[in-house]
This record gives C-alpha cells, structure tokens and sequence, in this order.
C-alpha cells in the first residue's frame, strides 16, 4: 500500500476511529498494521493529526519561551541600530544597549537578555534580506625608490598589547580612477581592534602625515608601530619624519601584492568605510569635512566603544584544510581595559569617554549626517551635469 494509499486510508475512517474504546481503537490498529504495513505509531500519529476541518492538535517540540511576534520589531530595531551585525555580535553587545533601550518594555528586555545567540539568529533570519554586492578600484601606486628605506614586515595576531597598528586607503572614486578623488584611511590596531578613520581630499604625504597626527591624538595608547602596504601614500619623507624615520615609531610595509600581509586593516575597510559610504565618487573639501565629522564624531566612537567583533584566537591545519578558532565577540573598548599594559589613568579616561556616549544617540546623530552627506553629493552631481 503506497503512502499517499494510507493517508486516505486514515483519512477516511479517522472520526469513526476517535469514536472507538480503547479495545476497540487496538482491534482496528491490529487489522491496520497487517493491511498496510506500517508500525502502529506511525498509523496512530496519522490518526491523531488536526483534520482540515480546523480540529486543532498540540504542536510537537519544545513550547515556545519567547513572544516571537513581540520581539521581532525590537529586534529588528537594534539589529537595524547595531548596523546589521551578526547575533553573536548582537547578544554580546545587548549588555551595553538594552539598558539605553527606552522603547522596550521591562518584560521583553528581559527576554531578550535571556535569549541565547543561536535563538536571535533564528530570528534574524525572517528579517534579513539579500543585497547586492559591489566592488571598489584599487588607487595604489607603488612607491618603488622609498622601498628600501621602509623594511618589510608583517604585524600578526600574537601581539600580546595596544599600540602595533596597520594602515590603508580606500578610494572614493566610484567607477573611474581619474581625476582628484576623496580617499579615505584607515588605522586599526591590531591587539584591541581599535579603528580610526579619516578622510583626505587627496593621497599626498602631507596629507597623510596630518592624518596620522590626528589620529595619533585621538587613539587612547600611544602609537608603537605602523604597518602599510608599499603604496606611494605611506612610504615618503614627510611619513618618514613622523615616525622619525622608525625611530620613534616602528614603520614596515608589506610585501606588494599581499593583501594577507595586511589583513586586519583590509577587513576594516569594508565594514568602516564601504557599507557607510558605499562606492559612489566624492570629491571636494566641503564633502571631506562632513566625513571627518562623521567619522570622529559617530561612527568611530559607535564602533569602538558599543559594536562587538570576533578576533582570530588561533588557525589549526587538518590535512588540506585550515580550521580557523574565534574568541568571543567583544568590543575594541573591552579588550583595553582588560589589558594590564594600559595603566590606570589611561582606562580611567576610556570608562569617562564611554560614560558620556549612548549608543542610540550616536546612531540618530550618524543617520542624520548621512542624510546630509548625500543630499550634499547628490547636489553636487546635479551641479556637474548642468
């Protein structure tokens, strides 16, 4: 007897059956078994389904802990506020947002401090949706008479302390590298995860140099070493004077064409300056001081202080294939003040910094500016065109 056989089979008899002893129901179930060779609680389940005539049956599995129509606006608030990171990420930063979260009642704050990752990313999935993907020029150009003056070396994950950062540039140059173009750097420390930002209105060694000088004032621990690509930005005399020619600050570069070499700041590139500004092209000095605003103001402290990230704990090779092992999601802030290299004064000041921050205030702020920013482009391209 096929399955589609039996179904209709039950289907049939299924009243007549509820309406049966108990010795009757097993006479019936004895006969059943012979006739369709099925287990009897396979015939009993069947039997025991809801009909399509709305008779309701008890759901299998666990009971539902969670008010899942409740929960998923505000979840999709914060998700939306902690700029769509990943549950884990998102449950390790509940500890810093849910108690600034004024629009969440007492008992669904609960919950969601309750809810483990695994349960908040079964959520997110009805909230995510598919995005396209672009991609930006590459506008380095190698510095070939500098390189013998800049050793080469690789900053790696077992820096035990702050202070052994990486540096990159991104272009704002949309889908042409012609022409004076925004560009923007990134600085990202490698122990801690610290990432500062800036924008330049052009890629000169001044430009950057002054770059790193503001950045210099704005990171809490002080600069030990810099690790750049071998592009012309960085390796030049006034970058060279900076770091009083290694002396004062340690400066290598990588091996050209590596991006691996280079790693921690190449992700940096993408997730602080790619998904916020995207792939257009900027161009002009009011548009580099909006950026830095935005960067100084919102997007650096929101990032550092309230965004958790995984950091590579080790990489383990089994035959053919690298088995990569993450600690848990914490903030670039958390790794500090855990550290024992910062001394009290310098965390002292992190834990004033963060006191005077709230997470949602950054992000409205941040939504603000970005609506300013590209009604500014955008006024910008009209004026070109005309």
């Amino acid at each position: 007897m096929t399955n589609q056989t039996v179904k209709e089979y039950t289907l049939a008899i299924r009243e007549d059956y509820r309406k049966l002893d108990k010795k009757g129901k097993s006479e019936w179930l004895n006969h059943a078994v012979r006739a369709t060779k099925r287990s009897r609680k396979t015939l009993i389940r069947r039997l025991s389904e809801a009909s399509d005539q709305g008779i309701s049956s008890k759901a299998n599995g666990r009971p539902c802990v969670y008010s899942r129509q409740e929960l998923l606006p505000h979840i999709q608030y914060l998700w939306q506020q902690m700029e769509r990171i990943s549950a884990r990420r998102m449950k390790a930063a509940f500890a810093d947002w849910l108690p600034r979260y004024q629009g969440c009642p007492s008992h669904l704050r609960l919950q969601l401090e309750r809810m483990s990752s695994a349960t908040l990313d079964r959520y997110l999935r009805q909230i995510k949706s598919s995005e396209l993907t672009q991609k930006g020029l590459s506008a380095t150009s190698p510095a070939r008479y500098m390189k013998n003056k800049v050793p080469i070396n690789t900053l790696n994950s077992q820096i035990t302390k702050p202070g052994y950062v990486q540096t990159d540039t991104v272009a704002h140059c949309g889908s042409s590298a012609a022409g004076p173009f925004i560009s923007s750097i990134t600085v990202t420390d490698v122990f801690s995860t610290w990432t500062e930002n800036r924008a330049l209105v052009n890629k000169t060694g001044y430009a950057v140099t002054e770059a790193f000088k503001s950045i210099e004032r704005s990171v809490p621990f002080p600069l030990l070493a810099i690790n750049s690509d071998s592009g012309s930005e960085f390796l030049n005399r006034p970058m060279l004077r900076f770091t009083n020619y290694g002396q004062r600050v340690t400066f290598t570069r990588s091996r050209p064409y590596k991006k691996n070499d280079n790693c921690f700041v190449e992700q940096k590139n993408f997730t602080h300056v790619r998904e916020l500004f995207g792939y257009e092209r900027f161009e002009g000095q009011a548009l580099v001081d909006l950026m830095n605003e935005i960067y100084t103001e919102y997007w650096n402290p929101l990032q550092n202080f309230f965004l958790p990230s995984f950091k590579l704990k080790e990489k383990i090779r089994i035959g053919g294939r690298i088995k990569k092992k993450y600690d848990a999601p914490q903030t670039p802030y958390q790794r500090l003040i855990q550290n024992p290299c910062l001394s009290s004064q310098q965390k002292d000041y992190l834990r004033d910094r963060k006191a005077k921050l709230d997470p949602f205030v950054l992000k409205a702020g941040l939504e603000k500016k970005l609506q300013e920013f590209f009604d500014l482009v955008r006024k910008n391209n009209i004026r070109k065109v005309a």
